[in-house]
């Protein structure tokens, strides 16, 4: 035991005066001390829930909007699926096929509002949390909604947008390599932009913009990872769930894919609180308060 305890003691001092150790360990001691794992399962239930009738809404009025553009429709919706590693043609089996008019569009609308907002509302409860900004400091009912909204317009489109872009440079071969480089960093630039307009909107004022930057970057960064290897990860959390779950492994594929994009979010989110209050370094043999 004693040899042990040596061991975790130089460690502790080893991150302590090396930042690109203390710093991520900070973030990661900040993260479960503030318990964000379960502000992350909060966004996840929300958006699990707003994800199905969310694309039978979005499937419904661009099959009005392109009756007569089979082609286009096609490359959309492929383009939109490719956000999801989870078996893209079981979702589109499931979806495509049914057509939401009148009564059935409008209640998917409204699950879908409902859990885009809860998304919103979670997230902003979440960065606040996370900045330790006291609950009568926080902004009220109203204006909580009115940036929901806002979080709902710029993430959605943003998250549509990076999308489509990032699925081009995948499925075009007749362009060089220069390109498709081009393309993937504007994609890039402006999934940091909407993060940090996302941030903003879900952060009180008296936290500046400036410090909401850095962790905008991560968050993007990793984002745009996850859309790359995030068929492996997936196929590897769940390779042998298909054989005792069934059609429950494309839910538990769905899960575990929407929990970890919300805990990039809010590790990115911590990334700033630990940057700009100096959390680091941390000593890990401190006592909690």
């Amino acid at each position: 035991m004693k040899i042990i305890d040596n061991l975790f003691q130089s460690f502790n001092k080893l991150q302590k005066k090396h930042h690109i150790l203390g710093f991520p360990i900070a973030v990661f001691n900040k993260y479960g001390k503030d318990e964000a794992g379960n502000h992350a399962a909060l966004i996840t239930y929300f958006g699990f829930v707003s994800l199905f009738p969310l694309l039978l809404v979005l499937f419904s009025v661009l099959n009005l909007l392109t009756k007569h553009n089979s082609k286009f429709e096609q490359k959309v919706i492929d383009a939109i699926l490719h956000y999801f590693p989870v078996s893209a043609q079981q979702i589109f089996n499931n979806i495509h096929g049914i057509h939401a008019t009148g009564l059935s569009l409008f209640i998917g609308i409204a699950i879908a509002l409902y859990g885009a907002r809860g998304i919103a509302n979670a997230l902003q409860n979440a960065s606040n949390s996370l900045w330790q900004i006291p609950k009568h400091e926080r902004p009220d009912f109203w204006h909580t909604t009115a940036r929901s909204i806002g979080i709902i317009i710029l993430g959605g489109s943003g998250m549509i947008l990076t999308t489509i872009l990032l699925s081009y440079t995948n499925n075009i071969s007749s362009k060089g390599l220069g390109f498709k480089v081009m393309v993937t960093l504007f994609a890039l630039l402006l999934n940091i932009l909407v993060f940090t307009m996302v941030f903003r909107l879900a952060t009180v004022k008296e936290v500046k913009t400036k410090w909401l930057f850095s962790g905008a970057v991560v968050a993007a960064v990793f984002w745009q990872i996850l859309q790359s290897v995030g068929g492996f990860l997936i196929l590897h959390q769940l390779k042998r769930s298909s054989e005792f779950y069934g059609i429950f492994a494309l839910v538990l594929g769905m899960l575990f894919w929407i929990y970890l994009q919300a805990e990039v979010t809010l590790y990115a989110i911590e990334i700033n609180v630990v940057r700009v209050k100096r959390l680091w370094p941390k000593d890990l043999f401190e006592k909690p308060n």
